[in-house]
């Protein structure tokens, strides 16, 4: 009985890693994408509709919210040139990809962050947050830190996080 069981692990174990890999291939696609700044609400070439964005600590990098279908993302951008217009083109550095996010659930980052990182402010923040209207404040849900040296998101401790 033992002997026949472990060929169906074994076929488990291979279809569960060939469903990772295809989840996750998406994301890897996106990595080394370029396109040309758009306006928020216009979607680019490959379909992703940009949602908004903002400039990291180091203005060459920005991170900006995209949906595509039911997926939404948050890219880690590099500006590789602009145009004679001033006109960013942007590469994909990085992919952070969410489910549809409830009714009350924001990401939080960038010049616009009401958030502080043990009371500092920190450009570099990345948060989802749940906003609280009775009490107008935020519950911290997750947050990450856009590392521009790797060229990554990276999860962090929600501790010491607070936004207003």
């Amino acid at each position: 009985m033992k002997s026949k069981s472990l060929p169906v692990i074994i076929l488990i174990a291979l279809f569960a890693a060939a469903f990772s890999a295809v989840a996750s291939a998406p994301e890897k696609q996106l990595i080394g994408y370029r396109h040309e700044g758009v306006k928020r609400g216009e979607r680019l070439p490959n379909g992703a509709k940009d949602l908004g964005g903002g400039l990291l600590s180091d203005e060459d990098y920005g991170v900006t919210r995209f949906k595509k279908g039911k997926n939404y993302m948050l890219w880690l951008e590099r500006i590789v040139e602009r145009n004679e217009a001033g006109v960013p083109s942007w590469e994909v550095r990085d992919v952070l990809s969410f489910g549809k996010l409830k009714k009350n659930q924001t990401f939080l980052f960038s010049h616009s962050l009401p958030c502080r990182e043990n009371e500092m402010k920190n450009l570099d923040l990345i948060v989802l947050a749940e906003f609280a209207p009775k009490t107008k404040t935020y519950k911290v849900l997750k947050a990450w830190q856009a590392n521009v040296e790797k060229e990554k998101f990276e999860s962090v401790s929600i501790e010491g996080i607070v936004c207003r």
